[in-house]
C-alpha cells in the first residue's frame, strides 16, 4: 500500500529576507502479509503443504483433552435440559401439569366452545344470507316495474302514432282520389313567389301592379296572379 502525505505550507518571509516554498512528502508503507483480494501466486498455486506429523505422546493428549471437553459440555446440556423440565412441571405460571382425565375435561370444553362458535357464526351468516336474499329480491322487483313501465310507455307512444298516422292517412291522396285532388289543385293555384322593396314592403305573388302606401311604412300587398 501507497501513503501519501502531503503538507503544504504557505509562502512566508523569514526576519532574514528568505522565503520557505511548498513542500510534498511521500512515505511508503508495505503490508505484512498479501492482501485477501490478491489471487494465489503462481509459483504456489499447485503446492501441496506438507501435513506436519504428531507424536503418539501428543496425539493421545490432544484426544483426552478433546474428550474430556466433550463430556463437560454434555454434562452442562443435560443439566440445563432437566432443569428447564423440572420447572416446567412445579411451575404453576406457564404451564399446569393434568391428568388425562383433565386434559380430556379440557378438550370437550374446548370441543363445545367451538362448537357454539361455529352456530353463532353460522346464525349470523344465515341472518346475512337471508338479508341480502332479501334485498336482491326487492332489486330485481324494482327492475322489473321499471321495465314493465318503460314497457307500457313505449306502447303506449306506439298507439298515439299509430293514431296519428291514421288520422293524416286520411288526407293521402289515394288512386279513386287522385282526380278529384287534380281538379282541386287547378282550381286552387298557389304561388309561393314573393318580393320586398327597399322600405321593406312584401309583396306576394309573382306579378303585382299596385304600389306600396304613401306613408313609407311597411305593410304585406298580398296579389293574386
Amino acid at each position: 500500500m501507497l501513503r501519501a502525505g502531503c503538507q503544504l505550507l504557505t509562502q512566508s518571509t523569514l526576519p532574514t529576507g528568505k522565503t520557505v516554498g511548498n513542500s510534498f512528502a511521500l512515505e511508503f508503507v508495505r503490508w505484512r502479509r498479501k492482501p485477501r483480494w490478491l489471487p494465489v501466486a503462481k509459483s504456489k498455486m499447485f503446492r501441496v503443504p506438507e501435513r506436519k506429523k504428531q507424536s503418539e505422546e501428543e496425539r493421545t493428549e490432544l484426544m483426552r483433552l478433546h474428550n474430556q471437553y466433550k463430556t463437560q459440555l454434555r454434562s452442562v446440556r443435560q443439566f440445563l435440559r432437566e432443569e428447564v423440565v423440572r420447572h416446567e412441571e412445579t411451575s404453576t405460571a406457564d404451564h399446569i401439569v393434568l391428568t388425562p382425565e383433565q386434559e380430556e375435561a379440557v378438550f370437550q370444553q374446548c370441543v363445545e366452545a367451538n362448537a357454539a362458535w361455529n352456530a353463532s357464526i353460522a346464525k349470523e351468516r344465515d341472518q346475512r344470507l337471508a338479508k341480502e336474499r332479501e334485498e336482491k329480491v326487492a332489486y330485481v322487483q324494482e327492475r322489473l316495474e321499471a321495465r314493465q313501465l318503460r314497457e307500457e310507455e313505449r306502447k303506449e307512444q306506439a298507439n298515439q302514432r299509430v293514431l296519428f298516422e291514421i288520422e293524416r292517412s286520411k288526407t293521402f291522396i289515394t288512386r279513386e282520389t287522385l282526380d278529384a285532388a287534380i281538379e282541386t289543385a287547378l282550381a286552387n293555384p298557389v304561388d309561393h313567389n314573393f318580393a320586398i322593396d327597399l322600405a321593406g314592403n312584401l309583396y306576394q305573388g309573382r306579378s303585382t301592379s299596385q304600389l306600396p302606401d304613401a306613408t313609407g311604412e311597411p305593410n304585406q300587398q298580398v296579389l293574386s296572379n
